[in-house]
């Protein structure tokens, strides 16, 4: 009884730092593949003169987002997330459309694999792991969700004209270098605060 009271803990314990490490994938190497997209594709010292001349964005961004934007110019795009950096990317249209179009009920299919594809199933996968609920990952959904993260990663690289593996091998070690506890504790409660943040802004809209 103790070994299996001992194996459910460890057990545990070893999902939930899963979780956190999708936290790390999800906050830090996902949005940074995108800031390197939109740095390449949409030098920051031109951005807020194309969001004030874009119809959509010029009166839908909220007013924290106003306030990130105005930071471009100086800090790139450092500070930008990725639902902000989406919005972005698909309205100024910085990318081809992915396959079936942005924000389709149906997610891209694994044979759609175009920049749009890849943008649109950032923003899905990012969204998915915020609001998931379950804290408790096991290794063959962390080994599914980081096998996409790298085949997404090496076509970005191809994109964007990037040394071989330059973010494949950042994928990799979210995957398996070691998280001590308070770092640990960091991602999940990032992930608790985005969520929050984000059924608030739901709630607001509703």
């Amino acid at each position: 009884m103790a070994t299996q009271i001992f194996s459910s803990i460890v057990s545990t314990s070893s999902t939930i730092a899963n979780y956190a490490r999708l936290g790390l994938a999800s906050q830090n190497e996902l949005p940074d593949m995108l800031r390197e997209l939109l740095l390449i594709k949409e030098p920051p010292h031109l951005l807020e003169a194309h969001i004030n001349n874009n119809s959509f964005l010029s009166k839908n961004l909220k007013a924290y987002e106003w306030n990130i934007i105005k930071t471009v110019r100086e800090n790139s795009y450092r500070d930008c997330d990725v639902p902000l950096m989406y919005k972005i990317i698909r309205n100024l249209n910085i990318v081809p459309n992915p396959t079936q179009g942005w924000d389709n009920n149906t997610p891209p299919s694994a044979s759609e694999i175009t920049i749009g594809d890849d943008v649109e199933r950032i923003r899905r996968i990012r969204n998915e792991i915020v609001h998931r609920g379950n804290t408790n990952v096991q290794d063959s959904e962390l080994a599914n969700y980081f096998s996409t993260f790298k085949r997404i990663a090496n076509r970005l690289e191809s994109y964007l004209s990037k040394p071989e593996r330059e973010f494949v091998s950042k994928i990799e070690i979210a995957e398996t270098c070691c998280l001590d506890k308070d770092t640990e504790q960091q991602y999940l409660e990032r992930l608790n605060e985005l969520a929050e943040h984000e059924k608030q802004l739901y709630h607001e809209r509703c």
